[in-house]
């Protein structure tokens, strides 16, 4: 769990200046959502885990189960960190704002070079390469992926460790609701043909 919150706020100290270009800080309530949520949600969610291990101890696992979670870990952040970075260094780049920073870690993958994209009659650019050629939304898939994680570590010895998993889930299968409806009403059927090029929401042949 200290490597996991290490993670998440490291990356956040990374990246920071993808943050002003994210649906947070434009469509939702002027980023009032964000801010409710890193001063009264995150602070009191993030760190559920660490408060069921530290009242109930060690779990007591096999190495093998160590390192599946770890391994669900790391890969989840990997795939959450680049599919991050692709989407908002593909808009920086059009934008004529890309800064290429020497921040830890610098993952591979994390630019695509020439990606293919719609041009839509709106005038921006929807990225269908990388992970977006896949999915729509790969980055919440990992970071999904990563809450799991945070869970399993902890054992199923109570519903505590998965109430973050499982809110987390909620709030992006609306989210993403909201943003197919906000860019159906923005682009038409710009959209509709981003749709049939990437269907899938979260997970490739499944949703």
């Amino acid at each position: 769990m200290v490597l996991a919150h290490w993670l998440y706020a490291n990356a956040c100290n990374k990246g920071e200046e993808c943050v002003i270009t994210s649906w947070d800080i434009f469509y939702e309530l002027e980023s009032w959502y964000l801010l409710f949520w890193n001063l009264a949600g995150v602070p009191f969610s993030y760190c559920y885990t660490s408060i069921y291990v530290l009242q109930n101890g060690p779990m007591g696992f096999s190495i093998g189960w160590n390192v599946m979670c770890f391994t669900l870990l790391l890969v989840g952040y990997f795939f959450w960190d680049t599919g991050n970075s692709q989407r908002n260094r593909f808009r920086m780049y059009w934008n004529n704002t890309l800064i290429k920073r020497n921040a830890f870690p610098q993952l591979p993958k994390s630019f695509i070079k020439d990606a293919k994209f719609l041009q839509t009659r709106h005038g921006n650019k929807l990225l269908i390469d990388g992970w977006y050629a896949y999915v729509r939304k790969p980055h919440y898939t990992a970071d999904l992926a990563m809450s799991l994680s945070w869970g399993l570590i902890a054992g199923f010895g109570s519903f505590f460790p998965y109430f973050y998993l499982t809110f987390f889930l909620i709030v992006l299968v609306h989210r993403v609701g909201r943003d197919d409806a906000r860019c159906a009403r923005k682009y038409g059927a710009d959209w509709d043909l981003y749709m049939k090029t990437v269907p899938w929401k979260f997970i490739p042949y499944i949703y």
